[in-house]
């Protein structure tokens, strides 16, 4: 069996990729992503057709792309797709529906609330398998399966200083987040080393050294050398921040400054913090004592969590 597993960069393909290994029945898997530092590093090695970046809700984009999708198809006897969202979702599905090849679609763990776009537009395709990644969430159309924070554990953590952090306010997209970024700037010990991953952020006037994108691999390694992660409430941040050992310090972006599109990492930020998962704060009120309190815990994960069939 060939499966399609579908993404965009960020959260997205974070997710599809940590839920790979536990999704059962993929003799061969053949990608679809946008091509970024992230999706090259994360899937090196990997058979992957590239769609271009695309700002959110682009309908002509997501026709193009079907184009790309359509010529997996014409080189694979696929006979199933997986995707984790998010508009990309939308091209892969429409030659699924052509060929009559199965098609599941896992809700982002940043929806904790409500659906996504992409999830209310296949939430009215009665073929699409639908999922969530909250056991709250299921619904008479929407079933569990797995999730990616399954398996997560938070413990006391040997004191130590912070020399070393990460900054993130993801890897790709349209959005900004100077705020999180002077914040972080201000509460961060003058002496510490810091990698700052800015994505669209204009840093220009700040005395940093910012980049807009790091290799999967690179990112890897500094958060698990890092003294604390400090990045907005993303799910892909969350993730490898969590995967790195780390509890994070998360801010939600926000919509009424012109940071995101909805209000969606709120959901995700509260769900982290009280699960003792992050340390939440406004985007503009992170102190020292935050990263320290961050810095006090540390995460491990379990290794035998049980493949599933979707």
């Amino acid at each position: 069996m060939t499966t399609m597993l579908v993404a965009i960069s960020g959260g997205h393909l974070a997710q599809l990729h940590m839920l790979a290994p536990r999704i059962v029945g993929s003799d061969h898997v053949v990608w679809m992503t946008d091509d970024t530092a992230q999706s090259r590093s994360l899937l090196e090695g990997a058979q992957v057709y590239h769609v271009p970046t695309r700002p959110p809700r682009d309908t002509l984009g997501v026709l193009r792309d079907t184009r790309i999708a359509q010529r997996a198809f014409a080189e694979h006897r696929i006979e199933r797709v997986v995707s984790s969202g998010a508009q990309i979702a939308l091209s892969a599905l429409i030659p699924a529906l052509l060929h009559r090849v199965p098609f599941s679609y896992v809700e982002s763990a940043t929806r904790v609330t409500d659906l996504s776009t992409t999830g209310r537009l296949v939430d009215h395709i009665p073929s699409v398998r639908r999922y969530v990644q909250y056991p709250n969430r299921v619904s008479g159309r929407w079933q569990y399966a797995l999730s990616v924070f399954d398996g997560f554990r938070v413990e006391r953590a040997p004191e130590r200083p912070i020399t070393r952090a990460v900054v993130t306010v993801g890897g790709n997209g349209d959005f900004g987040f100077r705020r999180l970024v002077e914040s972080a700037q201000r509460a961060l010990p003058d002496d510490a080393r810091v990698l700052w991953q800015t994505g669209s952020t204009d840093a220009s006037g700040l005395d940093i050294e910012a980049v807009a994108s790091v290799p999967s691999a690179t990112l890897s390694e500094e958060l698990a050398a890092a003294d604390v992660v400090i990045g907005h409430a993303g799910t892909g941040t969350a993730l490898a921040a969590l995967s790195a050992g780390k509890v994070p310090v998360l801010s939600p972006r926000s919509v009424e400054l012109g940071e995101h599109v909805d209000s969606h990492q709120d959901d995700l930020a509260r769900f982290l913090s009280d699960r003792g998962l992050a340390v939440v704060r406004p985007a503009d009120e992170i102190t020292l004592d935050d990263l320290r309190e961050a810095s006090r815990w540390q995460v491990t994960r379990r290794d035998d969590l049980e493949p599933v069939a979707i």
